[in-house]
């Protein structure tokens, strides 16, 4: 249901580009930087990596499941996205402090203790500042992003929030990434300056300090904005009679039976990230480490990864956009999903396995992510867009907790941990470091991983393409008929 009212218009766009952007440079963190953060200064070992993203995921999910129908039964999604975006920016700052020194000082354990103390308190933050995260972005934010939205301008709205992701990633990565503020400084085993890590050297870390620190201020200065900017949909009421067995509504066989275009949508999405996934939190790693790109690139992996996904991203927006007047979006997931899969196998092969790392194979390796990327946006944007569609009017809160099923649990568990396994074989020990542990090197395998997983999204999408004209544009009729009365005003979301 959108708002009707210009200011109520405007204020909507406001706090859809605020929360979606500061969400999203809180998600950047969380998804990209966290990684960075482990493995340049606590442990090189992937394996912490996945322990992280997996733990994480479950809890996100977990988190929206519950949180998502607690706010269908308050009939409301403002103070949970206030409250929680405030609580989320403190707990990105509590990273700060969680170091290797803070723990060998706090606890008097020796380095390699201290390694997995540290290790262990990363997985433990990350949790909680998914609880807050989750409960305010992917449950109230979400939702609400669906209650004042329709299906004439979802497309736009999901290319518009992908194009938010890029520019977080855009406003992170530059300035600290580029100016070297958290970038590590590596020295050889006599202390003369080298480009990356060598056997006996040392190394100096960044100041993750202050990296903390200002982008958890910054996603707690959007929590107050809120106050003036959020409101909820006109016809958004309370459930206060809604019993607590719907907390796991969407999983229920015969919600599933009667929105089955939904749950093939979301399968074909989950398929789709978890193939991203077998990569996508490895590849500063890669780019930095296994291709070098400090050696041979000005600001090192920034480059590529603006070129990659600012262009990537670009070809989502442009896809939401000429979609929207569309009924045959789903035609367009199964190129999608090719295309991905076609870019995947070029990255795994412009790599150092079959050729000598250099400026040309770097270009390749771009051109082909970008590839990978524009065909992951494609598939992201009308799958999500098509999700909100499906989404039964009056249930938008719970059946966030299925979406996060579907698009982050199952996709960032499972993606992270079968890369993770397969990067923590000792084949890639590349050196060990003054301290006499292993430090290893992200492996090109991940990327034909990540083609082989996306092939398996295929299945699901070739049944979209068999439904029936109209079926992919609005709920299912049978459970809408279910809506109590009071919800039926949200029908045309």
């Amino acid at each position: 249901m959108e708002f009707t009212t210009r200011s109520d218009k405007r204020k909507r766009m406001a706090a859809l580009i605020i929360f979606g952007f500061f969400g999203q440079v809180a998600w950047c963190v969380e998804n990209s930087f966290l990684n960075l953060y482990v493995y340049r200064t606590i442990t090189t070992n992937l394996g912490v990596v996945s322990a992280m993203v997996a733990s994480s995921a479950v809890v996100a999910t977990l988190t929206t499941i519950i949180m998502g129908w607690v706010t269908d039964r308050a009939g409301t999604r403002r103070p949970f996205m206030i409250y929680g975006y405030l609580l989320w920016g403190i707990s990105v700052a509590a990273f700060a402090f969680c170091t290797v020194d803070n723990m060998q000082s706090a606890f008097g354990m020796d380095h390699a203790a201290a390694i997995t103390a540290a290790s262990v308190s990363m997985v433990v933050i990350d949790c909680v500042m998914t609880f807050f995260g989750s409960t305010a972005n992917d449950a109230a934010f979400n939702a609400w992003v669906t209650d004042t939205t329709t299906r004439s301008n979802r497309g736009k709205t999901e290319a518009f929030l992908s194009i938010l992701a890029s520019a977080a990633y855009v406003v992170i990565f530059l300035p600290f990434e580029a100016f070297g503020i958290t970038t590590n400084k590596y020295y050889d085993a006599a202390g003369n300056p080298v480009s990356s890590p060598v056997e006996g050297g040392s190394v100096e870390t960044g100041n993750w300090l202050l990296f903390y620190l200002m982008i958890g201020g910054l996603v707690l200065l959007s929590a107050f904005a809120g106050f003036f900017l959020i409101k909820d949909a006109p016809d958004l009421k309370p459930q206060r009679k809604m019993p607590f067995k719907d907390l796991f509504y969407g999983f229920r066989p015969s919600v599933v039976k009667r929105n089955k275009y939904l749950y093939l949508v979301l399968a074909t999405l989950a398929l789709e990230c978890m193939a991203n996934n077998c990569f996508f939190n490895y590849l500063i790693i890669y780019l930095e480490n296994t291709m070098r790109c400090g050696d041979y690139l000005p600001m090192g992996y920034i480059i590529p990864m603006g070129l990659i996904y600012g262009l990537g991203m670009a070809a989502g927006l442009i896809v939401g956009f000429l979609l929207d007047k569309r009924e045959d979006k789903a035609k367009f997931i199964l190129p999608g999903i090719i295309i991905a899969s076609v870019g995947a196998v070029g990255m795994y092969f412009f790599s150092p396995d079959f050729m000598p790392v250099g400026v040309t194979v770097l270009a390749l390796f771009c051109i082909a992510a970008l590839i990978q990327a524009t065909g992951h946006s494609i598939v992201n944007v009308v799958c999500l867009a098509t999700i909100r569609n499906l989404t039964p009017a009056g249930k938008v809160g719970r059946f966030q907790g299925i979406r996060m099923v579907f698009y982050i649990a199952l996709p960032m568990a499972l993606g992270s941990i079968v890369s993770g396994v397969v990067s923590s074989q000792d084949r890639y020990i590349s050196h060990y470091d003054e301290f006499e542990h292993a430090v290893y090197v992200c492996p090109p395998i991940i990327f034909l991983l990540t083609a082989i997983v996306a092939l398996f999204a295929i299945i699901p999408a070739i049944f979209l393409l068999r439904a029936p004209k109209g079926a992919l544009l609005s709920p299912s009729a049978e459970e809408e008929a279910l809506s109590p009365p009071q919800e039926a005003a949200n029908s045309e979301m």
